[in-house]
């Protein structure tokens, strides 16, 4: 069967339709013909594609790559297989879209919820952080960052890597955090919880290109990664409020705490999700583990979407993944 829109790509169709290119490769084969491998996407779909060297058309790999460049957008024609549990398609002809002739922003995935209603709500979850200090720095750097924070990605490749995916993923926390303080009341700082959550992977922004189309690290993010830059906005604030009043040590611990819940919010050093320090806190483990929680079924749910019930696929970062009849 035929298919013009990759949303409904399945094993055994061929395709004839527009792809957002997400990802381009070169590779070579076992007697050194050069092939790429290419990752095109629709939405939430992407679909890992092989250029064979009899599909080149006389072209070279350089213009090919000028055709297949991240965020392009390319009519394709190809024969779709599985492959290791995934949809995988040859390419059999392709070109670049013409000017106007689609809407790249209909092959941009974004977040299921509007920005300006997320925006406002996590406006309100920062009201209610009561300890002025925490108050003042989560405040100011939300400000300073608003625009880049609401519109950005949250990830590369695994979780929320859509746009505005940072804010959908830091509003979903801050409302599972609100459930946690309500059950469980003065055993759980709800300010603490509240600042750390609004800012844990505010870092993206620096670590993560500006591009949502197809995002890659920065520099700067291979440099220090997230946590750290984050943690140097906070330490730049505080020094900035130490310049115009006095602060107490009090003032200064809970600041430190903040940067420790954040540091360790990918769990313990053992485990080797990046965390910079040992989680010491209650609120510690907790913002942890919302965080692994929001991330899983963010990453599962994508995962199942183009499953059929009953069927099991190997999927990257999470192993093997059943979808329920």
């Amino acid at each position: 069967m035929a298919v013009t829109c990759l949303l409904e790509l399945a094993p055994g169709n061929s395709f004839e339709g527009f792809c957002l290119v997400k990802e381009v490769k070169q590779d070579k084969t076992k007697k050194g013909d050069p092939y790429l491998n290419i990752t095109v996407a629709k939405k939430h779909k992407m679909v890992a594609c092989k250029l064979w060297n009899n599909g080149f058309g006389g072209r070279s790999v350089e213009e090919l790559l000028t055709i297949f460049s991240t965020g392009s957008v390319v009519h394709m024609t190809g024969d779709a297989s599985e492959y290791n549990g995934q949809v995988q398609m040859t390419i059999s002809g392709y070109r670049l879209a013409e000017n106007g002739e689609v809407d790249h922003g209909e092959f941009i995935e974004t977040a299921p919820e509007p920005i300006e209603s997320m925006e406002e709500e996590i406006r309100s979850y920062i009201d209610e952080i009561k300890i002025p200090i925490l108050h003042q720095i989560t405040s100011e750097l939300f400000e300073d960052h608003r625009k880049l924070f609401m519109n950005h990605v949250a990830a590369v490749k695994m979780h929320h890597n859509f746009k505005s995916g940072l804010a959908y993923h830091t509003l979903s926390l801050l409302r599972i955090a609100k459930n946690i303080c309500d059950q469980y009341g003065e055993a759980v700082n709800r300010s603490k919880m509240y600042a750390a959550l609004t800012l844990h992977d505010m870092g993206k922004i620096i670590e993560m290109s500006k591009d949502f189309t197809a995002p890659e690290y920065t520099l700067f993010g291979q440099f220090l990664g997230h946590i750290q830059i984050v943690n140097q906005m906070i330490d730049r604030k505080l020094v900035a409020i130490r310049n115009e009043r006095t602060v107490s040590l009090e003032e200064i611990t809970v600041v430190y705490e903040l940067m420790n819940i954040i540091s360790s919010h990918h769990g313990p050093l053992s485990n080797g999700w990046g965390s910079t320090a040992e989680p010491i806190t209650l609120e510690a483990h907790l913002c942890h583990m919302i965080d692994n929680i929001d991330a899983k079924i963010n990453m599962i749910s994508k995962a199942t979407m183009d499953m059929q019930e009953g069927e099991v696929h190997k999927v990257w970062g999470l192993g093997k993944i059943y979808k329920p009849q």
